[in-house]
């Protein structure tokens, strides 16, 4: 008698990275229930630009994409401290300060994707960040079990990045915006000098 697959909320930061792990995903016996929530992307447009698409490969996909109300200010609100030089917080050294955005930028998509998955009773989670060959993994799966402990949910860890070119060829080929960058205006700026 089959089973039917596990539920798995997927934080999603941009359809390319989506289109490989998606069917990883799938491959491994997960349902996958897609959540768009970015607030670190503070430029609309971007934003926008990368909804547009998801919004368009879900539907295609026969997909249920949960999409909460964009509120960059959440992410302002934790990164300025670190930013204010009159801020016991304020962090002057550029590598140091990228490292602390980068680790609060994984620190909340990861609380709020596990908060909405506690609230759709949905017993596992992970992240399409996993795809990104520029991302900690070590960081993401560390913030990600310590925080599942707490709501008693399943952080599923697969390393995804075999699969980032993969993910950056079908955007090209079915004419879908790649993001070049994370998506906060800091590592656009850092993009920007490399």
């Amino acid at each position: 008698m089959p089973t039917t697959p596990h539920k798995i909320l997927v934080h999603t930061c941009c359809t390319a990275c989506a289109s490989h792990v998606f069917p990883e995903l799938e491959n491994a016996g997960f349902k996958v229930v897609p959540f768009f929530y970015n607030p670190q992307i503070d430029l609309s447009p971007e934003y926008t630009a990368r909804l547009d698409d998801l919004k368009m490969y879900c539907e295609d996909a026969k997909l249920e994409l949960i999409i909460p109300n964009y509120e960059p200010k959440e992410f302002v609100e934790i990164l300025t401290p670190f930013k204010n030089k009159e801020s016991l917080k304020y962090i002057s050294d550029k590598d140091r300060f990228q490292r602390r955005r980068c680790a609060l930028c994984n620190s909340l998509v990861i609380q709020r994707t596990i908060e909405q998955s506690k609230r759709l009773r949905i017993k596992y989670f992970t992240t399409t960040l996993l795809c990104s060959p520029y991302k900690d993994h070590g960081e993401i799966i560390e913030i990600a079990n310590e925080k599942a402990l707490d709501y008693n949910l399943n952080f599923y860890y697969q390393d995804f990045r075999k699969g980032y070119w993969k993910g950056r060829n079908f955007a090209r080929n079915h004419e879908i915006y790649a993001p070049g960058f994370c998506g906060c205006s800091d590592s656009l700026k850092e993009k920007r000098l490399e």
